[in-house]
């Protein structure tokens, strides 16, 4: 088997089985979330195609969830992560669902230019939705647990309290050597600058960093080694993949990713 075609099946979803039926059953959801909570749907933060959010709010001075969805950089929007709301709203978290330009229309500079953008439009606007701007936390999967990485670490981490980067992509050479990159056509200077395992990083808020314990090597790698690189421990959620993680295990009030995450935001677990 040569090199790509190894990392084709890293970088794929070929080993989940019943995947249409995981996202019919991710879509359900979605539209589910959207009906059963207020939202205020597609809110500009910038000036720039794709630059708008989704707000959840939960009431006054409500600590702030921003989440950030995966796609690898080229695909999918903050809508179909509506499914995430009963796992926060109800606890009074303020979710943010974000948006944000997708490749190959910028590269990934723009990427985190626009969602250092909107962490900091929630900043400074999400007292007007009911959220506690002292109180934001971050998170996302995939590509999104790769941005979460970067905010961390760039302009602009101080004013986060809290990450939680879920199956992120960290190096981004193996990236380049699988089918992925045939659209995303990332360049030596990017996998160089913007792979957080392979540059200076200086990240000083509390961290979970997480990956569906039946993912692929890869991705499991990719977690551990970054844990490892900002001093933490990494958490397998057992029984979930690519998907699962994020529908079964951070949605999930019961499941314990998301009494982490909502740990980390200073609420009770119970």
């Amino acid at each position: 088997m040569s090199e790509r075609t190894g990392m084709d099946r890293q970088m794929s979803l070929d080993d989940v089985s019943d995947l249409d039926a995981l996202f019919e059953r991710r879509g359900k959801a979605a539209q589910e979330g959207l009906d059963a909570f207020e939202v205020r749907r597609a809110v500009p933060y910038g000036d720039g195609p794709g630059e708008t959010l989704n707000i959840f709010p939960a009431g006054k001075d409500a600590p702030v969830m921003v989440f950030i969805h995966g796609g690898f950089w080229r695909s999918l929007d903050a809508d179909l992560f509506s499914f995430l709301a009963p796992g926060f709203v109800p606890f009074g978290v303020c979710l943010v669902v974000i948006d944000y330009p997708l490749i190959p229309s910028v590269r990934l500079a723009d990427i985190v230019a626009s969602c250092q953008r909107a962490v900091s439009w929630v900043c400074d606007n999400i007292a007007d939705h009911g959220g506690d701007p002292d109180r934001v936390h971050i998170s996302g999967n995939s590509a999104g647990g790769h941005l979460v990485a970067e905010l961390a670490s760039r302009p602009g981490a101080e004013r986060i309290r809290g990450g939680t980067a879920i199956s992120g992509l960290y190096d981004l050479a193996p990236v380049v050597q699988s089918f992925q990159n045939d659209d995303l056509q990332l360049t030596a200077d990017e996998v160089a600058n913007y792979s957080p395992l392979l540059r200076p990083l200086d990240i000083r808020m509390p961290m979970i960093v997480t990956v569906g314990g039946d993912e692929t090597q890869e991705f499991l790698r990719q977690t551990d080694d970054f844990a490892d690189r900002i001093g933490v421990v990494s958490y397998h959620a057992p029984g979930t993949n690519h998907i699962t993680v994020l529908l079964d295990a951070l949605a999930s009030p019961e499941d314990r990713l998301n009494r982490l995450v909502r740990a980390q935001m200073g609420l009770p677990a119970d």
